[in-house]
């Protein structure tokens, strides 16, 4: 029989096609995998010519939304480093970069103010470092943005609110490049470099340094250090119960006694202690020495009557058009609608000449268009980002005409009030989340409030400070007694009763939450009342102002809610950022009071009652326009619905 015979062929062994196969991916595994260990090299000077051309040669042409806080020394440290990049490695944020940026992530996340994250450009980093930066440009704006950052944060943590004639002299270079990474190189005399405490302070902005690094780092609030005696009284009046009494004799005394020849100095920790081993009593939540600010008050019913026939005669000119639908703007950006806008900030006042931030382009928003558009949205309430988002692009759109109408309105509600309001006196305004503390027409003190939602609307009244209460007890509404707190405690007697809640009975006696107890209480045969102390929810200190609303001004435990642009959350009630200053600023004529007497009364739970021995006004506003201190014209949401205009309700 043949060979060829087709059944007599052996079948070919695939062997050696396996083993070539596996040869070849063997060779690719390697040379892809050789491939990934080979780290691209950044050459020297590829990135100098960006960095001159928008540190040196045209600002203006700054390619990235965010704007640098500080220019010029931002500038001076590419000058010293021949322009060359700080914060990569190759192509690759170096180690430095990284611990920076955990370093500003960890200072914003305990901070309740929103710039904080802007000031630091954490949001642009978050955007941008999702993929390493390929880009010779996005690497240039990246490191100039971190070094902008690092120089901000050197700033707020290295420099000490001392007086000028006892600050140090200081020589600070931000950037030192060593092994260990970056670090600040500062000039310190003996006395300072001799010490083991580490610098700086250890609030920044709401940061705890000393909790999240774990040092025991000294307060930088200075010290002064007494004890005060609790038998005596104020004003000759004496309290009964769980209410402390002190003598102002005494403690004036003991002050003259151990405060040497200058008694009224006051000590920084890095400017020497007293031997004493005892040490002040602070509250957790002490909100540092209190500083005048010392603003024009403004809000002159003249000044908003001339606004209104400014706003007329724009209206009537024919001049003012919306903004189209479109996308968000920003600095760098390009868009026929950056044209508009310009020209609508003009109009307002914003936006004061073109030519004078220089360029030719109209339609780029540059440097000068941002600085406008934040300058509006100040006016406005916005978060001053200079960003033309949804937010602010409505606020734009309001027509003049909307806003000469609201401006009519409020200068009835100005009008409502007395012309002089008083040498010293509190205003908060509703719309605008705010209080200002003013004398002699000066605002000495001014911060950020809660106010009521909408359908616990906080009221318009015109009312006094009758006293001053720390450690205040509160004595539940019937509404929310009914409808919130008694559910909370027969649900959880024994957690209700360990943040301070008793029932009270008609003789004034505590009693416990049992299920009678609380079944009396819900009959309103008893009361329900939360002891003065930490876990109270007026917070630690009270302002009574007499009204038939039964709200007054109050600290409280919910410190996050002063850091929205939106604060309408309570039941009616205003409550207040810093209680603890405006306490001082309030008893200051009344004796010797300052933050460290004010901690002290703000500690434990026994009550304290200050009356007030000289009349200070409160009134309680909705203006939704003014014209404030510096004659801006500012405008507020129509929060309550009560200008009945429906384009600038919130």
């Amino acid at each position: 029989m043949s060979y060829f015979n087709p059944e007599h062929r052996r079948r070919k062994s695939i062997l050696p096609l396996l083993t070539l196969g596996s040869l070849c991916v063997f060779i690719l595994y390697y040379a892809f995998a050789a491939n990934q260990r080979t780290v691209p090299v950044l050459p020297e000077n590829a990135v100098r010519p960006h960095l001159v051309h928008w540190l040196e040669e045209n600002p203006d042409a700054w390619p990235a939304q965010d704007p640098i806080f500080n220019p010029a020394a931002v500038r001076k440290i590419y000058q010293r480093t021949d322009y060359r990049l700080l914060w990569f490695d190759n192509y690759s944020l170096s180690d430095s970069a990284n611990d920076l940026l955990k370093q500003l992530t960890a200072a914003s996340s305990g901070n309740p103010s929103s710039m904080v994250d802007y000031r630091y450009h954490l949001g642009y980093f978050d955007r941008t470092l999702r993929d390493t930066p390929q880009r010779l440009q996005m690497a240039a704006v990246l490191d100039i943005l971190l070094t902008d950052a690092f120089v901000s944060y050197a700033q707020d943590t290295q420099l000490d609110r001392l007086k000028p004639k006892t600050r140090p002299r200081r020589g600070i270079t931000p950037v030192l490049r060593d092994n260990e990474g970056f670090r600040l190189v500062a000039t310190s005399t003996g006395e300072q470099q001799a010490s083991n405490e580490p610098s700086g302070r250890k609030y920044f902005r709401g940061y705890d340094r000393a909790a999240n690094l774990g040092s025991n780092v000294r307060s930088r609030y200075y010290s002064r250090e007494y004890n005060t005696d609790t038998s005596g009284n104020y004003s000759g009046r004496n309290y009964s119960g769980t209410t402390r009494n002190y003598e102002r004799s005494r403690y004036r005394s003991y002050r003259d006694n151990n405060s040497g020849s200058n008694s009224s100095s006051r000590v920084y920790y890095n400017q020497g202690r007293s031997n004493s081993t005892s040490a002040p009593i602070r509250s957790e939540n002490s909100e540092g020495p209190y500083y005048e600010e010392n603003k024009p008050y403004g809000n002159d019913v003249r000044a908003l009557r001339g606004e209104l026939q400014r706003l007329r005669k724009i209206s009537s000119s024919g001049r003012w058009r919306p903004i189209p639908p479109g996308p968000a703007m920003t600095m760098g950006a390009r868009h026929p609608h950056v044209s508009h806008l310009r020209n609508l900030l003009a109009l307002y006042g914003d936006y004061q000449s073109y030519y004078s931030y220089g360029g030719t382009d109209r339609n780029r928003f540059d440097r000068g268009l941002h600085q406008a558009v934040m300058r509006f949205q100040k006016r406005h309430g916005l978060r001053p980002d200079g960003i033309v988002g949804r937010s602010t692009r409505k606020r734009l759109n309001l027509s003049p005409a909307a806003r000469a109408r609201i401006v009519e309105m409020n200068i009835k509600r100005r009008e409502e009030l007395p012309e002089q309001l008083g040498s010293r006196f509190i205003q908060v305004n509703i719309p605008a989340y705010r209080l200002k503390y003013v004398e002699n027409d000066q605002v000495k003190l001014a911060m950020n409030v809660v106010v009521g939602k909408k359908k616990h609307a906080t009221p318009e009244i015109t009312t006094r400070v009758s006293k001053v209460v720390f450690n205040p007890t509160w004595t539940v509404p019937r509404s929310i007694l009914v409808n919130e707190i008694l559910p909370k405690a027969r649900k959880n007697p024994a957690g209700m009763e360990k943040m301070g809640y008793r029932v009270i009975s008609g003789r004034g006696e505590k009693l416990p939450l049992t299920p009678q107890n609380l079944s009396a209480a819900g009959a309103g045969s008893y009361l329900m009342r939360q002891m003065g102390g930490e876990e109270n929810i007026l917070g630690r200190i009270k302002f009574e102002i007499p009204n038939i609303h039964d709200v007054y001004l109050h600290d409280t435990r919910a410190r996050k809610l002063f850091s929205l642009t939106t604060r309408g959350y309570s039941h009616g009630c205003i409550r207040l950022e810093k209680p603890r200053h405006l306490a001082e600023a309030l008893l200051r004529p009344q004796g010797d009071w300052d933050q460290w007497r004010i901690d002290q009364l703000t500690t434990g739970e026994e009550t304290t009652e200050v009356d007030m021995s000289q009349l200070v006004k409160v009134y309680i506003t909705y203006w939704t326009a003014w014209v404030d201190g510096q004659g801006n014209l500012n405008f507020r949401p129509d929060i309550y619905g009560k200008d009945g205009l429906a384009d600038n309700q919130f």
